[in-house]
């Protein structure tokens, strides 16, 4: 008769030592994003009335701090519904149980190590609609402006000896 798997322990019994220390963390993180959401909100009401190109770029600028301010603050309120739910710790690709150690470090990760290293797809950080990015080669900038795949690399000498024969 085949052995069923060894059940995995509960997310929260797993990290239950370490839940007050990561609630803590989140909360702090909770409480600085509320205040740089609220300063973000408090430059953008006190802009002058004419706008110069300055301007323009400081209110890009602003407008993407405070869009990553609310992202950031969405996985937050996440990790904290997960803790409340008895998720947390979980990978919402492939069920399987996130290190404690990147929980420690990156606590708002709902990915394991596997799944944030996945190719683009549906059930993965790398999906549609996520904010993380695939995992693709960069593409470089030649001398001359072109794109390549490859770093430049200048010739300072020929690739084949030339020989001195006459």
């Amino acid at each position: 008769m085949p052995r069923a798997p060894a059940p995995q322990a509960a997310p929260i019994e797993r990290l239950a030592h370490h839940l007050p220390e990561l609630s803590a963390v989140l909360e702090d993180q909770r409480r600085f994003r509320l205040e740089q959401l609220a300063e973000l909100g408090a430059l953008e009401a006190a802009r002058g009335p004419a706008p110069t190109a300055a301007d323009a770029a400081r209110r890009e600028v602003l407008g993407k701090v405070a869009a990553a301010a609310r992202q950031a603050l969405a996985d937050i309120d996440i990790a904290l519904a997960l803790i409340a739910t008895g998720d947390y710790g979980r990978c919402g690709g492939c069920r399987a149980d996130i290190p404690v150690r990147l929980l420690l470090a990156i606590p708002t990760s709902r990915w394991c190590l596997d799944c944030r290293q996945r190719p683009a797809h549906t059930d993965g950080p790398a999906g549609a609609g996520s904010r993380h990015r695939s995992h693709a080669r960069p593409v470089f900038r030649t001398p001359r402006g072109h794109h390549s795949r490859r770093p430049h690399r200048p010739r300072s000498a020929p690739r084949h000896p030339v020989s001195s024969n006459p």
